[in-house]
């Protein structure tokens, strides 16, 4: 009995590492990563540029934006296979450009909400500086975003959340700076629920 049990047992086994072989095989190694998309006159997605500057036709997947004849940041899950890249995910992230602090004016006073975030990661790469944050949020909308030239080379995150959203639970977030071109050294600063956090990238 104990053989016949430790033979089943055995067939178990081996039937459920090829069962768990076949399932991963389903699914390929997709990368998570931001990039830029081109959109052409009918609003579908005709390129992707990589942060490196590789260029990939995507016409093919006849993936549709919300705009036409555009240029976005977005963060994309794809795979690269045989000098072929295939989406399997495309959301727009916030990537607005960097004003200056004159700009943020209410009644004729500055007004630079920095509510604060969790940060996640950030990083300089194809010409933007790149943050993954968590946002404490209960699923409401309406977190306004900005990126604030304090001085020369020298930014911030703004954020303003509403009143009405209780932090609930942590929501992921990806924002995008794109760096002015004649910027060299950028000092970024965020203001997170341990303090700010400034990082320095050449």
């Amino acid at each position: 009995m104990r053989k016949l049990f430790n033979s089943l047992l055995c067939a178990f086994c081996a039937a459920l590492l090829v069962a768990c072989s076949d399932e991963a095989s389903d699914y390929p190694p997709v990368v998570t990563d931001l990039l830029l998309v081109k959109s052409d006159a009918q609003g579908r997605c005709s390129e992707v540029v990589l942060d490196n500057g590789a260029a990939y036709d995507v016409s093919w997947q006849n993936v549709g934006m919300d705009v036409r004849d555009s240029l976005m940041r977005c963060k994309g899950v794809y795979v690269i296979e045989q000098g072929k890249i295939t989406l399997y995910g495309l959301e727009a992230v916030f990537a607005d450009k960097p004003y200056p602090t004159d700009a943020f004016q209410v009644g004729g006073e500055a007004f630079l909400p920095r509510d604060p975030v969790k940060l996640v990661s950030m990083w300089r790469s194809g010409g933007y500086v790149n943050m993954q944050l968590g946002v404490m949020t209960s699923g409401q909308k309406g977190h306004l975003y900005a990126f604030c030239e304090d001085s020369a080379g020298v930014y911030s995150l703004l954020h303003l959340r509403p009143s009405a959203d209780a932090e609930a639970y942590t929501q992921t977030v990806y924002l995008s700076m794109p760096v002015p071109q004649a910027v060299e050294t950028v000092t970024f600063s965020i203001n997170t629920y341990d303090g700010v956090v400034t990082r320095t990238f050449n």
